[in-house]
């Protein structure tokens, strides 16, 4: 699975498990993982959601919440039988940061390629809207 750039990527730790969650800011999509095992997916445009799931007997749920869309935080909290065990808090500064680093790790080759495309698709459109229009008001 490619983990999107604008991704927070949070970690938790119980007794021998590890939770990894993954938020995507831009499309919605939540992924929960224990132990790399895919084990709760959704997308959700609210502000706020949850994740439930058994672990070692136990429910378990991780909590989404989005203060303000503009200026954050988002916070990701892992609760085990009605008890908060950890959270972990994404302000804007620390998303800002974290994808331009991600942005930064794209190879070069990609940016230009992605902008080619664009030209050419913007171009292409631009070619059919203008004959379209030409064709129409010739009449």
């Amino acid at each position: 699975m490619n983990i999107p750039n604008e991704a927070s990527i949070s970690f938790f730790d119980c007794g021998e498990h590890t939770i990894k969650v993954i938020a995507s800011f831009t499309s919605g999509k939540e992924y929960v993982f224990v132990d790399d095992q895919l084990v709760s997916e959704k997308r959700s445009f609210r502000f706020k959601s949850e994740h439930t799931f058994m672990l070692d007997g136990q429910q378990a749920i991780i909590k989404v919440s989005i203060a303000s869309l503009i200026r954050g935080p988002y916070l990701i909290e892992f609760w085990l039988d009605q008890q908060l065990i950890d959270s972990d808090e994404w302000d804007m500064k620390r998303i800002k940061q974290h994808v331009k680093q991600a942005q930064a790790d794209i190879p070069r080759w990609k940016h230009v390629a992605s902008f080619i495309i664009v030209v050419t698709l913007c171009g292409a459109l631009g070619a059919f809207v203008g004959f379209s229009l030409a064709t129409f008001l010739k009449g």
